[in-house]
């Protein structure tokens, strides 16, 4: 029986470990189409800007991001401990500060998931800190883990080909079956989509090089008054995520409708401030200042009403077959901790459909 022709739209981490995971089914052979690939850098791709860490921000009754980001937590900490290790992940204690204990605090999700979670002493918390908790996570070096997807994806036979599409259709050929649309922010504007919920938050970070190994720790800081995700007054989100190479990013902030790709310097010297005054260790002794890289602006995909991940089927006339049309995109800031769970769903979505209806 031939093999099933799938084509992805969108490079980033959720269309590469999509394309990936199929790729490795043996009734597929997937293409990649996308504007841009890893390497690139733009303001519309999304995922090189990435800090990322695994830290879960779903609440104990969304059942569906839980079993998502459990599945790629799993998937990050083998990969993080195999024996050849290019991905690009690493361990790390993570450590989640407040500075005043919620009224309404509950336990996370993963206080029985992650291992050795567990509240921190008063002698351990920063100055200004009223409770903490700590727990082993991983961090993600993004560019690093990103052309390791492609790299994965083209040692297995997969294709990719650059194009800047306007239209979900202008994809498909007498030898397509199955779309799925990666094309994250993009789905806001792309045709056949042009999904009105999916909207940009701006974030901004700051990359320091350090001494590789000196810091082995992540954090977020939830200032008073913090919402969902650690986001205070003014979209003022404090972290900082390192990678294996020795780069340590931090961050950060998180403003809804702004689609500005230039750095603010003011708030790139805030953002150094918050995240020393929080973890002073954070500078080496021998160190007076800081050595910044860059400064860094991204886009998240975010969505009203959370992540889209189903299928429905299309009839093309000019073709004179059914396509079946696949969603994966709005993931928003968790889209690295969720992106193997999403795309292990999609693929078994995929394969019910077909068992359900003759492609």
């Amino acid at each position: 029986m031939p093999k099933k022709h799938i084509v992805i739209l969108g490079a980033g981490v959720i269309g590469l470990t999509t394309a990936t995971l199929l790729q490795q089914e043996k009734e597929f052979e997937v293409t990649v189409i996308a504007r841009h690939f890893p390497g690139d850098l733009s303001i519309d791709y999304t995922s090189p800007w990435a800090g990322a860490h695994w830290r879960s921000y779903a609440t104990n009754d969304d059942s569906r991001l839980i079993e998502y980001e459990k599945k790629t937590f799993h998937h990050f900490w083998n990969l993080a401990k195999a024996s050849k290790n290019n991905s690009g992940i690493m361990i790390v204690d993570g450590f989640d500060y407040w500075d005043r204990l919620p009224d309404d605090f509950s336990e996370p999700w993963f206080k029985d998931f992650s291992p050795e979670y567990r509240h921190l002493d008063k002698e351990e918390l920063p100055i200004g800190v009223e409770f903490g908790i700590t727990y082993k996570t991983v961090t993600i070096n993004a560019p690093v883990y990103l052309n390791y997807l492609l790299h994965t994806f083209l040692s297995l036979g997969g294709t990719t080909q650059r194009a800047n599409l306007s239209h979900l259709y202008d994809c498909i050929k007498n030898d397509t079956d199955i779309v799925i649309n990666c094309s994250g922010i993009h789905s806001r504007t792309l045709g056949g989509v042009e999904d009105t919920n999916v909207y940009a938050a701006k974030g901004q970070t700051v990359v320091v090089q350090l001494p590789r190994s000196h810091v082995n720790w992540t954090f977020e800081r939830y200032s008073s008054g913090c919402g969902s995700g650690g986001i205070a007054a003014g979209g003022i989100i404090t972290y900082v995520v390192p990678r294996d190479n020795g780069e340590v990013l931090l961050g950060g902030t998180y403003v809804e409708h702004d689609y500005s790709p230039e750095p603010d310097l003011e708030e790139a010297s805030a953002i150094v401030q918050r995240c020393l005054s929080t973890r002073p260790d954070l500078l080496p002794h021998d160190q007076t200042n800081l050595v910044i890289k860059k400064n860094c602006v991204g886009l998240r995909p975010c969505r009203k009403g959370g992540m889209r991940i189903d299928a429905e089927w299309i009839y093309l006339e000019n073709f004179e077959k059914k396509i079946l049309i696949v969603h994966n995109y709005g993931h928003g800031c968790y889209g690295f901790q969720s992106s193997y769970g999403a795309a292990l769903d999609v693929v078994k979505i995929i394969n019910s459909s077909m068992f359900n209806s003759k492609i």
